[in-house]
């Protein structure tokens, strides 16, 4: 970032401002090629990119503008090529009168400003937004717009010849696939855009007149890109090549992984193909590794109940239960606690299909059954390995369950998981498995049972004054008078939401539910009795942090429905 070849004036405005502690700061700085000041101020962590975009604006006194909450015209941005936004970092976001709103990282720097001015013929107007948004930007309205446009020319010429099978040219196609090749350019800048935008999954689906492109954003899928379908087989075997899947073979499901670099970080993609009446879709889930990182703090969990898991953590055997259905962060929670128990002192083991985070310190193990590696095979093995901790993916059958059970009764901590919907059902399934009732009452130490609810954007969510009919009926104290809706706006893509968090119920295994265990109860007296002790279920977490402004009354009601009785 240039200041006008004045940075001594900019260093003494940051130490006016407070933003480096004092001179000898700046004067110990060292340069790495032709880095400015600040950049170097950032580089070296004195200052945070945020406090950097923040002091420029001060010192520039400039407009800021957050890209993420205006909706770009892509007519206006394409005014300027990609290599040229990408070399000065910028992007044009307004047109009026002869003049053009430019958003730029740095809005001093003479040549930009002149290459843009005499490029598109406009006066520019330049405006102050982080580097983070215009980059992000620029894959959006320039990479991938143009990128779209390119492959509707490939459609036209590539796929025009009928006569030519289609592995001849699959194979002309993917020996041509170079770094800007049109289809390999719009497949890496959705992936790039998808990361950025926090993307759990891409779909690829071929339709009877389209081909769209898909992407589940905390939970919901939101269409994104309407395709010709011409273009579908060029897209198919790009993302089969690069996850290592036969391109030949069509008409049978094929799974493959591979690692995607976005410059700073790497992203684990698991792909799946599946043959449809179509062609061939591909989901592509992005599997962070940040996401494994997460402590147990930051799940959403009320004090109480994080309280309660911890103490069972503690513990050195017993038979811990993560439930809920698919999608409900199960795997995120369980990480979350192996990263509790992670210690020199500790043997952890997992057994995992797949394993979809790679932690330190953990011996995971991949069930493979191609190898005849299945849950119960790999946990015997395991049982020899002398662990202190055992995490089980996921208890699916009775003799996993068995083996899991006594792995607890032996001296082990166990960790695992059920496909349920409630704490108290997962007792009952256990016992429909052919598990013991005596054995499951001495084995259990608790039951969490969760969901994820989409967080309201803090940018856009409104108050409203909530009736004493709705608090009847949904269940609220009088003292709760305001609740929030979800509105949409930029920022969120507007969905009204950003982010996820969990709503949790915590089972904990005490004499009553053991009692109500060895006399075979069905799961709705165990829940009544889980009650009585204290147990708030998820309906009602939900609905408290509803009443916190945190979710809305909607989405918990989404995703408790036909539990909250």
């Amino acid at each position: 970032m240039r200041f006008m070849n004045n940075e001594e004036e900019f260093i003494r405005f940051l130490l006016a401002k407070g933003y480096i502690p004092n001179a000898q700061v700046s004067k110990g700085l060292s340069f790495k090629g032709g880095e400015s000041m600040a950049d170097a101020l950032v580089r070296t962590g004195i200052l945070s990119q945020t406090q950097l975009a923040e002091a420029v604006r001060q010192y520039l006194e400039i407009p800021e503008i957050k890209l993420t909450r205006v909706t770009i015209d892509p007519a206006v941005a394409c005014l300027v090529p990609e290599g040229m936004a990408r070399r000065y970092t910028l992007i044009p976001y307004e047109r009026y009168f002869g003049v053009l709103k430019v958003a730029m990282y740095d809005p001093t720097h003479e040549r930009a400003l002149r290459d843009v001015r005499m490029f598109t013929g406009f006066e520019i107007e330049p405006v102050f937004a982080e580097k983070e948004e215009i980059e992000a930007a620029i894959r959006q309205y320039l990479t991938v717009e143009q990128s779209v446009a390119q492959l509707a020319h490939l459609e036209n010429n590539v796929f025009k010849n009928p006569g030519v099978s289609v592995d001849a040219t699959e194979s002309r196609e993917l020996d041509s696939l170079e770094d800007e090749a049109p289809t390999l350019r719009f497949v890496n800048s959705v992936l790039h855009e998808a990361i950025a935008q926090g993307v759990s999954d891409i779909h690829w689906e071929p339709r009877k007149e389209v081909f769209l492109v898909r992407y589940r954003v905390d939970g919901k899928l939101l269409k994104k890109y309407d395709l010709s379908p011409k273009a579908a087989r060029g897209i198919v075997s790009c993302l089969k090549v690069m996850a290592q899947m036969n391109v030949a073979e069509r008409r049978f499901p094929q799974d493959g992984r591979m690692t995607f670099s976005t410059g700073l970080r790497y992203i684990d993609l698991r792909m799946s193909s599946m043959p449809t009446v179509f062609g061939e879709k591909i989901v592509v889930r992005l599997l962070d590794p940040e996401m494994a990182q997460l402590p147990l703090k930051d799940l959403g969990m009320r004090t109480e109940v994080q309280a309660g898991v911890q103490a069972l953590l503690k513990r050195p055997n017993g038979l811990l239960l993560v439930v809920g259905p698919t999608g409900s962060g199960k795997t995120t929670t369980l990480y979350a606690l192996l990263r509790e128990l992670n210690a020199e002192e500790q043997n952890i083991i997992s057994i995992e299909e797949p394993v979809e985070y790679q932690l330190e310190g953990v011996n995971q193990v991949q069930v493979n059954l191609s190898a005849g590696l299945s849950f119960p095979v790999g946990l015997k093995h395991i049982l020899r390995q002398d662990p202190d901790v055992i995490m089980i993916g996921e208890i699916r059958d009775q003799e996993t369950a068995r083996i899991a059970i006594t792995a607890s009764l032996t001296g082990h901590l166990v960790l695992s998981t059920l496909h349920t919907n409630t704490a108290a059902e997962a007792l009952a399934r256990l016992i429909d498995m052919g598990v013991e009732p005596y054995l499951l009452a001495s084995a259990v130490s608790g039951v969490l049972s969760q969901r994820l609810v989409r967080q309201l954007c803090g940018h856009c969510k409104t108050g409203y004054t909530i009736s004493a009919a709705e608090k009847r009926d949904l269940g609220f104290p009088a003292s709760i008078n305001k609740l929030y809706r979800s509105v949409g706006c930029p920022e969120c893509l507007g969905t009204g939401y950003r982010g996820r968090v969990g709503i949790h119920e915590f089972l904990l295994y005490n004499q009553e539910i053991k009692e109500l265990v060895l006399a075979v109860q069905n799961a709705r007296d165990i829940e009544l009795q889980a009650v009585v002790s204290g147990m708030l279920t998820v309906y009602e977490d939900g609905m408290m942090k509803a009443s916190q402004g945190i979710t809305s009354v909607e989405e918990v009601l989404r995703v408790t429905s036909g539990i909250e009785g």
